[in-house]
């Protein structure tokens, strides 16, 4: 395994580092599960589609490696490459990485860098991305780093994305609603989903500060088609708030 921990300037601020730093040290991992956190990546992964054995999957923003299991056993790539800004849950990552690596076929190559800036990887490099909530927390907005996921991206290859949308609110009264029924179902998880939701409403907050915003569905997928994504599988997740998606890039060049 190949650990590459870059000196990179986070231009868009230290606080959000350091509270993405919080979010792993307070265990990330168990926000799935609650259910509505549960379900979105359910949704997300029965998207996955397997690819050629010597192919390259990157997972970007990949936080603690909790989508490392489902990229080796349903996409199949021959090697993960994960990038996340946070040292701290890159160490949880390498963590997972190893667990996972050491049960299948899958190398993993775990890298730290902001991923608001453009990325280090040649043109066309990647068969597969995957980038589960992270675009509408990039300081820089989220068309930056879709464009540079297309520029990446193999012709032909595939877009795995989850997101929240600009419909969903971290103050939104149904939360409480389900708060209580998750009480009812699972008081732990309960009590972690309280937590975990105070930490994710206080990271978007931060990040709107900093220049960051959630899309619209809409503009979300009219911007995938003009990079030359095609084949939009779009399936809403957090109650229409959020969205799980998989697009395949055209055989023609995307749009710079």
């Amino acid at each position: 395994m190949k650990t590459e921990l870059k000196e990179t300037l986070f231009k868009n601020g230290q606080r959000l580092v350091r509270l993405w730093n919080g979010y792993a040290e307070a265990r990330y991992g168990n926000i799935y599960k609650v259910r509505i956190q549960a379900e979105h990546r359910k949704t997300l992964i029965g998207l996955f589609l397997p690819i050629d054995d010597d192919s390259i999957v990157l997972d970007i923003g990949c936080g603690d490696g909790n989508m490392f299991p489902y990229i080796s056993q349903l996409i199949r790539p021959k090697t993960v490459w994960a990038m996340d800004w946070s040292e701290k849950m890159l160490e949880e990552a390498k963590l997972e990485a190893e667990r996972v690596q050491a049960i299948s076929n899958t190398n993993f190559e775990l890298f730290c860098c902001d991923i608001s800036q453009p990325l280090d990887c040649l043109d066309e490099s990647v068969d597969a991305i995957l980038c589960n909530l992270v675009i509408c927390y990039v300081a820089s907005g989220w068309r930056k780093p879709l464009k540079e996921m297309a520029r990446v991206l193999k012709p032909g290859g595939y877009l795995y994305l989850g997101t929240l949308l600009n419909t969903w609110s971290f103050k939104d009264l149904k939360l409480i609603l389900h708060a209580v029924i998750e009480f009812l179902r699972h008081p732990i998880a309960s009590f972690q989903g309280v937590k975990y939701r105070r930490i994710a409403s206080e990271v978007a907050e931060e990040s709107k500060r900093c220049g960051a915003e959630f899309p619209s569905r809409h503009e979300l997928i009219d911007f995938l088609v003009s990079l030359g994504f095609k084949d939009i599988t779009a399936i809403p997740t957090y109650w229409k708030g959020g969205i799980a998606l998989r697009a395949k890039k055209s055989q023609t060049p995307f749009m710079a």
